[in-house]
């Protein structure tokens, strides 16, 4: 014969309906209140806390109501508890089930108020939250009512603390304030409604030292002991009388006022239950939309005021900006990736700019330390290009999912592409503007030198095929000459000689100016090479009415120069401004020694240079003058003698009124393999003969042919 065990199906669904609790009940009433003080229109923020003190009043002394608030560790909104917390049964409203339902209650409000009392007495900074703790010492008791009333109250009517125990024990696997220790724990509640769900009843005070914080959980104890001795207890009798402690009589007293209304109302339906969650969904629903559509104007309105050609970093302290408007962030930044990330400039303070290693630089002062709460990608062509992170205030729930999925994100993204779309395209077109330009120059100055090469070519041609000629016209005219008796005669072959060497002068500045010979350095002072060629040139000014000034360095500066080329580049630029200054007019001498260079200035008050004439200022053959006055190859040869002596020639024109000439030469030093020290060359005056050779009368004259015009020999019949 077999045996079997029948086992009691009750205490199992009791265990497994606590198991699956997830949240306690909330009044009627609460929800109530709450509904009808609700704004027609909702704002963007749920209205937490409460402003009505009546309202706050009552939702103090709802359990399910303060442990909703309690969960997690964060305060959750008005909405979001009236959505998703049910309403106690309309069952537990009459009968016995009610009158232990007024009973479990008003025993909470009782350790709550006794509790808030001494806290205030002890001076603790926060009354309210022992307050709110004791209201949930007896967590296990509701737990059970809101899986089971009928155990609960069989367990009032249990007079007997060992059969209640043991009930407790074979029902529950462990006793009453043992199971509202799991609960909060499972729930995640404050650890001092921990300690006062499980050590808050009388008759536990030796396990205080177990507490986290044994002082606020005394007052709850202590509130519990004259909880006890109210009509209101849940382990004894009620007492016959009224107690004799005033302060015992007091708290009976308040809290009859303040539990003057049933715990659940009669008249609360599952209908209306339902239909005010729902409401509360629905205003939940219309916030989300609203800041959803806020978020969506915010984002329209910065692209309405973005400028044409917004540089990316522009764009980020803007959308940084307009981040910070959102009710969730405190703060926002926009970091770019790559080429896009700002260029610090050398010795600045780079602040928080993310590094090429994606790390966080340091935290600078008045800056959040705390990581970014949130952050999202922006990315272009499939790749990351920036960031944007988010720091929200500490207890704000998650915005992840409220910000992260919605269409003004992803708007934020493709506008980051499009940007550093740009920004890719502008870098590309600059570099390429770059590179154009780098052509054009180089071009020119292989164009340049191509008109060199040529010129020298041609040069080199036409002087070999007509020196033979030159000679040939130079010899016969020279035996004619020493044979003529006749003036007219004699006069006509001078002609034919001059002319001959005025040709030869012409090939020899071609050459000079395609192919120069090396220069023969030497130390000099530039300066009196200049003052050497003053005073024959003062004569001429004189004689055509222009005023001639001049301010010159003093003491010379020095230089490793070749003066004979310096004195040549001088007569150069003071003969083309006399010849451009018209009478009446003035030319301006200046030398200036700055720092390592020395500056020669030439101005002249004449007609000036025409845009069309700058093009081929520097060009041989070319002369802005009337045909007939000059070869134009003036120009071309101060600037070869300028290129040679490692300086620069510039020129600046406003035409009807000044012309200037400036040449940058450098002061160098005798060089250390300079074998022998060769003093500064001595002005030389006309007629005198200077180091290479005597120095011709006036430049008007027919230079010999055996003088070259930087100092080289060069024959009439020598290529």
């Amino acid at each position: 014969m077999r045996v079997y065990a029948r086992r009691n199906p009750a205490p199992e669904g009791l265990r497994r309906g606590l198991l699956r609790l997830g949240v306690l009940p909330v009044r009627p009433h609460t929800a109530r209140l709450l509904s009808a003080a609700m704004p027609e229109s909702p704002g963007e923020e749920d209205p937490e806390p409460i402003e009505d003190p009546q309202i706050r009043s009552v939702c103090q002394l709802d359990p399910g109501w303060v442990l909703a608030q309690q969960i997690a560790g964060q305060r959750s909104g008005t909405l979001a508890i009236l959505a998703e917390r049910p309403w106690w049964p309309r069952a537990v409203s009459t009968g016995p089930l009610a009158e232990v339902m007024g009973r479990l209650w008003r025993h909470g409000v009782a350790v709550s108020t006794g509790a808030r009392w001494l806290a205030r007495e002890a001076g603790d900074p926060d009354p309210e939250v022992v307050a709110r703790a004791g209201l949930l010492c007896d967590l296990g008791c509701w737990a059970v009512a809101a899986v089971e009333p009928e155990w609960l109250l069989s367990w009032v009517r249990q007079e007997d603390p060992r059969r209640r125990r043991q009930q407790e024990c074979d029902d529950l696997g462990s006793d009453l304030h043992d199971l509202g220790r799991r609960m909060a724990e499972r729930w995640r509640c404050d650890p001092l409604v921990v300690d006062a769900a499980w050590l808050g009843a009388e008759g536990r005070g030796g396990l205080t030292a177990a507490a986290e914080r044994p002082g606020r959980l005394a007052f709850i104890q202590q509130a519990y002991r004259w909880a006890e001795q109210t009509p209101w207890s849940l382990s004894q009798a009620s007492s016959e009388g009224p107690p004799s402690d005033p302060r015992l009589r007091i708290l009976m007293a308040e809290v009859q006022a303040r539990c003057s209304t049933p715990f659940v109302d009669g008249d609360a339906t599952s209908h209306e239950e339902r239909l005010t969650r729902q409401t509360a969904r629905l205003r939940r629903q219309l916030i989300a939309l609203r800041l959803v559509r806020d978020r969506s104007d915010r984002f329209l309105q910065m692209l309405a005021d973005s400028p044409p050609g917004e540089s990316p970093q522009e764009w980020a302290d803007r959308a940084a900006r307009t981040w910070c408007a959102e009710p969730e962030v405190s703060a926002a930044r926009v970091v770019w990736h790559g080429a896009e990330r700002p260029a610090v400039p050398e010795g600045s303070d780079p602040g928080r700019q993310r590094g090429d290693d994606g790390a966080d630089p340091p935290v600078q002062p008045g800056e959040d330390p705390r990581p970014p709460t949130l952050v999202l990608p922006l990315g272009a062509r499939g790749e990351p290009c920036g960031s944007i992170q988010l720091w929200c205030a500490p207890g704000t729930p998650d915005p992840g999912q409220q910000l992260a999925a919605t269409a003004p994100c992803a708007a934020w993204g493709a506008w980051a592409a499009l940007l550093a779309d740009r920004a890719r395209l502008e870098r590309r077109l600059q570099a390429v503007v770059a590179s154009c330009r780098q052509l054009r120059e180089t071009q020119e100055v292989r164009l340049r030198q191509g008109k060199l090469d040529a010129l020298a070519e041609f040069a080199a041609g036409a002087g070999h095929e007509l020196n033979n000629p030159l000679a040939v016209i130079v010899g016969r005219a020279q035996l004619l000459l020493t044979r003529t008796t006749d003036s007219e005669v004699a006069r006509s072959l001078q002609i034919i000689l001059s002319q001959a060497q005025r040709t030869h002068r012409i090939l020899r500045d071609l050459m000079f100016i395609a192919r120069p010979p090396a220069p023969r350095n030497r130390l000099c002072r530039p300066s009196e090479s200049l003052r050497s060629l003053l005073p024959e040139f003062e004569r001429q000014c004189a004689a055509r009415g222009i005023q001639l000034v001049y301010e010159l360095d003093e003491p010379p500066a020095s230089t490793w120069a070749d003066p004979e080329a310096l004195r040549h580049l001088a007569e150069i630029l003071l003969r083309n401004a006399l010849q451009a200054a018209p009478a009446g007019g003035r030319i301006h001498i200046q030398s200036v020694r700055h720092r390592d260079e020395l500056v020669w200035s030439f101005s002249d008050t004449g007609r000036g240079i025409l845009p069309a004439e700058a093009a081929h200022l520097f060009d041989p053959f070319f002369c802005g003058r009337q045909a007939g006055r000059g070869l134009g190859l003036g120009l071309p040869r101060a600037a070869r003698i300028v290129d040679l002596a490692g300086g620069q020639l510039r020129w600046t024109s406003h035409p009807g009124h000044e012309t200037t000439f400036q040449v940058h030469l450098p002061l160098v030093p005798r060089p250390e393999s300079a074998s022998q020290a060769i003093p500064a060359s001595q002005p030389v005056g006309p007629g005198q003969r200077g180091p290479d050779g005597p120095r011709p009368e006036s430049a008007s004259q027919a230079i010999p042919a055996s003088q070259d015009p930087t100092g080289h020999d060069e024959g009439l019949l020598k290529r």
